[in-house]
């Protein structure tokens, strides 16, 4: 059964605990590998890794168009094994092998266009602002934050990762990132194509682990300077007041209850709350039907719902999958 690392400094290292937990295929509830447990002593290791990277090493003073080059080959390496961690997230998250494959492909693109937007920002320079008076001189520029802390949900876990990753690196930031405990195994082959694109040591950094033991550490470790979360309003709370007790940027995105207004449509409907399962903070979750369409919208709905294939991810024509494991199920119930 395979058993992932850490990876900090550039090394897959085993947890300084030792410790790891399972990875359970929600569509037959299987454990299928085992992932590494990083705790608090991880996360310092890791953070102080990525704060040395930045203060000391070559990533935040290189030119843009060296790590837009690195960005690339992450792209490319995401890409030569779409497959392979499609069907990865397909068994870790429960979710149909096209969505996943749509992602895979989705975070390649996030690096090329980061890749892109990094060489774009540099040529443009530094932005002169006039401020009506010839005896000052005003100009904007920007630079490299620091050590970014990041802490990825379950339902997209490649993709909002990269979503945080991506920009982090093309601005020359460090990043220490925590993924979902309930969807790591995509993050991890995330770090064997980061490591194989030859990114300096500690400029990305991987820390597997529950919430409590390495996302709680990360969001307070005053060696970060910036924190992003993506994941339920409870634990982004807990998230931002780490942020306010250092005084630290942080960008939060949370779940909500988002409203689709009908008035003819079904099959927007059907993609709003059933893509991804529903596992989607921005699932329309709601639907406001004008009144005179209802009883035949409805009918519809219910037609075109029963008509959806269930089952496994990777089995043929499924169109919704199992949500992603017990603990969520029994949430939802």
């Amino acid at each position: 059964m395979q058993t992932t690392k850490l990876y900090i400094d550039g090394a897959f290292v085993a947890p300084q605990a030792g410790g790891s937990f399972e990875a359970i295929n929600p569509a037959t509830e299987a454990v299928f590998a085992r992932i590494a447990a990083g705790t608090a002593n991880d996360v310092n290791i890791a953070v102080r890794a990525a704060r040395r990277a930045f203060d000391e090493g070559p990533w935040p003073q290189m030119p843009a168009a060296e790590r837009a080059a690195v960005l690339r080959r992450i792209a490319q390496g995401i890409t030569d094994r779409l497959k392979e961690i499609a069907a990865v997230e397909t068994r870790d998250n429960g979710k149909p092998i096209p969505e996943a494959e749509w992602d895979v492909g989705d975070a390649a693109f996030v690096f090329n266009y980061y890749a892109d937007l990094a060489e774009t920002h540099e040529a443009e320079g530094a932005k002169f602002v006039d401020v009506g008076d010839e005896a000052f001189s005003s100009s904007i520029s920007t630079e490299s934050l620091g050590v970014v802390g990041a802490i990825t949900p379950w339902n997209f876990p490649l993709l909002m990762a990269v979503w945080k990753v991506a920009p982090a690196l093309a601005a020359g930031c460090t990043i220490v990132l925590k993924p979902s405990e309930f969807c790591s195994l995509s993050c991890a082959i995330l770090a064997e194509i980061i490591d194989a694109a030859g990114l300096p040591a500690g400029v990305f950094n991987l820390v597997t682990g529950t919430g409590p033991e390495a996302g709680a550490p990360l969001a307070d470790h005053p060696l970060v300077d910036k924190l992003a979360f993506t994941g339920s309003v409870a634990t982004g709370r807990k998230v931002m007041t780490a942020a306010a007790a250092g005084i630290r940027t942080v960008s939060l995105e949370l779940g909500g209850k988002s409203p689709f207004i009908i008035f003819e449509a079904v099959e927007w409907i059907l993609f709003g709350i059933f893509w991804n399962k529903g596992e989607v903070c921005s699932a329309t979750s709601r639907v406001l039907v004008q009144r005179g369409l209802y009883p035949k919208l409805m009918q519809r709905l219910v037609e075109a719902t029963e008509a959806i294939s269930i089952g496994p991810g990777d089995a043929p024509g499924v169109k919704l999958g199992p949500v992603v494991s017990r603990q969520q199920y029994d949430k939802v119930l």
